[in-house]
Order: structure tokens, then sequence, then C-alpha cells
């Protein structure tokens, strides 16, 4: 008789922790798809200055390939024509690691006379530290088709 009390009491936490970790990684979901969304805004918009604000100082950049400073970020912001082309098909995904980490994966489609002729993925991770959540890591390819 203890022993299946115990049992169901373990079964219990374990339940009980899990599904609290579960709560928990979807908050982080929801916070991390606001940032994305203030982030790419900002972009779009040219408003350079919020979205280096979401980037930490020792943030590893990379573009097609090359690695690149928060100071190239800066002037590469700056420095593009707006608007930008709309994606014919636009997939993104948030995953939360953990509650102080999580990544998103952008995929962007660009047709044209309905034939895709240009593929953009981009990712990022984010992490949460004294400052609050901030890119860590981007990288954007961009392939010609």
């Amino acid at each position: 008789m203890k022993v299946r009390v115990l049992l169901l009491l373990v079964l219990s936490v374990g339940t009980i922790t899990l599904y609290a970790q579960q709560e928990n990684l979807e908050s982080v979901k929801a916070k991390i798809k606001e940032l994305s969304e203030i982030e790419i805004d900002a972009f779009k918009n040219g408003d350079c200055e919020i979205m280096l604000n979401l980037l930490d100082d020792n943030i590893s950049f990379y573009a097609n390939g090359k690695k690149a400073s928060k100071e190239m970020v800066l002037g590469f912001c700056k420095g593009l024509p707006r608007p930008f082309e709309k994606p014919s098909h636009l997939d993104i995904e948030y995953i939360p690691i953990s509650s102080n980490s999580a990544y998103v994966i952008r995929i962007m489609d660009f047709s044209k006379d309905g034939m895709v002729y240009k593929k953009e993925i981009v990712t990022k991770i984010w992490v949460k530290g004294i400052d609050g959540w901030k890119i860590v890591h981007l990288h954007s390819t961009i392939k010609e088709l």
C-alpha cells in the first residue's frame, strides 16, 4: 500500500512539473512571437534603433555566410531601400528551448510570374538575460533560384 501511495505521489508531482514546464514554454513562445513582430516591423519601417536594441551587444550575425557586426547591421538597416518586396509565402516557427532561450525560423518565398525565384531563410536565437530578451545569434541567407 505504501509503495502505491508513493508511486502515485511521484507520478502526480511529475505530471504537475511537466505541466508547469509546458505552460512556461508556451509563455516563452508568446513572448518571443511578440518581440519578433516588434523587431521585424522595426526593420521593415526603418526604425533601426528599435531593432538594434533587441540585439545583444555580442551578437553573432551571418549574412549569406559572411560574419557581420552589430554596427554593420545598423548600416545595413539604414541603407536599405523601402518598402521591401512582399513574400509570396511566409512560414515562421517559434520554438522555445527553455525558460531563458528560444529560436525562430522564418522562411520566405518570393515569386514572379507564378514561379518562386528567391528564397530567404532567417534564423534567430533569443536569450533572456539581465537586460531582458535579446537576439544573440542571427543568420540570414538569401538564395536566388
